[in-house]
């Protein structure tokens, strides 16, 4: 039997997904900021308070971003993300890994991470995820490229930093630490 290793240690590809989700517990909902999304989780920050069941429901709204590099450089100054679809998404989940703050004390006034592994998907809704996590890694290895390519094409210096805006990344950073920052998020999409 013919067997093929992945290079990658993730069962799927993460993105960034730095929205707010709603969950429930014990008949109130929260509210949690995320960090990233794939097919398989989600990983949420500042979370003051999880509940223990193995079962809980979440509601979020999932944009629908473009693939950036089809824009001319005026359909992407006259971009606005107010303007993109969105989908809300229900969903099931349960925690996997709770990861504190130093002390009690931290984690009191800065929350917990939680690390979630959702239990029951629709499969419209895991489509959804799928083509979010894609689009954005086509738009950051397009960013990527577009960074590599500067010295070549200096216009490529206006496109980088509304591009680097659009995907959420402060536009004014320095070149070199844009550059570390997506090299780092790349990394994240499948090996971290």
């Amino acid at each position: 039997m013919l067997t093929t290793e992945r290079s990658y240690r993730r069962k799927h590809l993460r993105a960034p997904y730095p929205f707010e989700v709603l969950f429930s517990d014990d008949g109130f909902v929260h509210k949690a900021r995320a960090i990233n999304i794939s097919e398989g989780g989600l990983l949420l920050d500042r979370v003051p308070h999880f509940p223990a069941s193995d079962d809980i429901s979440f509601m979020m709204a999932l944009p629908q971003f473009p693939y950036l590099k089809n824009f001319s450089i005026e359909k992407l100054k006259n971009y606005t993300s107010d303007l993109l679809p969105v989908k809300v998404i229900r969903l099931r989940a349960r925690m996997v890994r709770k990861i504190a703050e130093e002390s009690d004390v931290d984690a009191i006034f800065s929350g917990i991470k939680v690390g979630l592994q959702f239990t029951e998907v629709d499969q419209y809704a895991q489509k959804d995820i799928a083509e979010y996590v894609n689009v954005f890694a086509s738009n950051l290895i397009y960013l990527q490229v577009l960074i590599d390519s500067v010295n070549a094409d200096k216009k490529n210096l206006e496109k980088i930093r509304i591009l680097s805006r659009i995907l959420g990344y402060e536009s004014i950073t320095k070149l070199s630490l844009l550059r570390k920052k997506l090299s780092e998020d790349y990394l994240s999409l499948q090996w971290l």
